[in-house]
């Protein structure tokens, strides 16, 4: 009896969207390299869904030492006029990239997709790049992460309904406009919030009742007071939903306190419970009263909570270390499990 052989190449026999799926999950550059397999490989390429465009695309080849304009003309504008089918995530985050007329124009393409769900744009360098009116466009967006960007949106602008990812590191933004673009966000799950050029006001709006995992990163010109302010108005907005914390302290020391920051009023609120909180991260933890205040806050309102990692600042010796922890420990908890870690960096 003679055993029917089956074919070496089983993977092009494969359904396309099977085959686009594997794509998405390969580094975009090994991704592209099968394009030389066949004709038939070379139209999945031209349909990837997800456009990665960072610097680990040109490592190796000869565009590594070019300028960034030259890997915007030469490589990421070939790849979206040769694309023809629907693209679901888009990224442009490489080293060095300002503000230039070629990222609106990348934006402009993109408008026109009335499919994309995924957007990040990181500039890295330079001035803030002022966001085209196309990009608010993009209405089926679900995740958004923006760095050292404008957003000035148009009048018109409703917000983006379906996002449920937002992440903005140093953009500029009015605080009114913020409320308002919040305030139209009904499904944010994950929020990520670094504000430069911005204070984050004292109130959100109280629409943001899916909100469960908060990051707030640290800089060395951010006001500690103003990053605990953050933590304090979107815990309390959020307390029935929100399930992990990140804050990452500035490394600077804590300065004046802004007039009309009054932490009192979150402090000894009596109605505020965290139900589903389990985790809080805090790195850069100094030995300041306002810092131990919102930790003992945290654990006393989470019935919750499992885990409350604190890596301390370098400046932190051991003994106050221990005193910190030897006062929290002390502290009346919500969760008879809530474990309580500090670690050094």
């Amino acid at each position: 009896m003679e055993v029917e052989r089956l074919p070496l190449d089983r993977i092009s026999s494969l359904p396309p969207n099977i085959i686009q799926h594997i794509l998405t999950l390969m580094p975009m550059r090994d991704a592209f390299r099968t394009s030389v397999l066949s004709q038939s490989w070379r139209d999945h390429c031209l349909n990837i869904p997800k456009l990665t465009f960072d610097d680990a695309l040109f490592q190796g080849s000869s565009y590594k030492t070019v300028s960034i304009k030259c890997k915007l003309l030469h490589v990421v504008y070939p790849i979206l006029l040769l694309h023809q089918g629907a693209i679901l995530e888009f990224s442009l985050s490489l080293f060095g990239l300002e503000s230039c007329r070629e990222i609106d124009q990348i934006i402009l393409h993109l408008s026109r997709n009335a499919t994309l769900k995924e957007f990040t744009l990181r500039v890295g360098s330079g001035d803030e790049h002022k966001l085209l009116s196309a990009f608010f466009k993009l209405q089926q967006l679900t995740v958004l992460k923006l760095e050292n960007c404008a957003f000035q949106p148009p009048v018109s602008f409703k917000g983006f309904s379906r996002l449920v990812t937002l992440s903005i590191d140093s953009v500029s933004i009015n605080v009114e406009v913020f409320l308002r673009f919040l305030s139209n966000c009904p499904l944010l799950k994950h929020l990520t919030l670094f504000f430069a050029r911005s204070v984050m006001p004292e109130k959100l709006p109280a629409f943001l009742v899916h909100l469960k995992h908060l990051r707030i990163p640290g800089r060395y010109s951010f006001e500690r007071e103003i990053a605990l302010l953050c933590a304090y108005v979107l815990v309390t907005i959020n307390s029935s939903t929100m399930e992990t914390i990140l804050m990452e302290m500035p490394h600077c020391p804590g300065k004046a306190m802004p007039a009309g920051i009054d932490f009192d009023k979150y402090q000894n609120h009596p109605c505020i419970i965290l139900h589903r909180l389990r985790v809080i991260t805090i790195t850069n933890f100094l030995n300041i009263k306002k810092e131990m205040d919102f930790v003992k806050f945290i654990v006393a309102r989470s019935p919750m909570l499992k885990e409350v990692h604190i890596v301390v600042n370098k400046r932190v010796d051991i003994h106050d270390e221990v005193k910190m922890l030897k006062e929290l420990l002390r502290y009346p908890r919500a969760s008879v499990r809530a474990e309580i870690r500090f670690e050094r960096p």
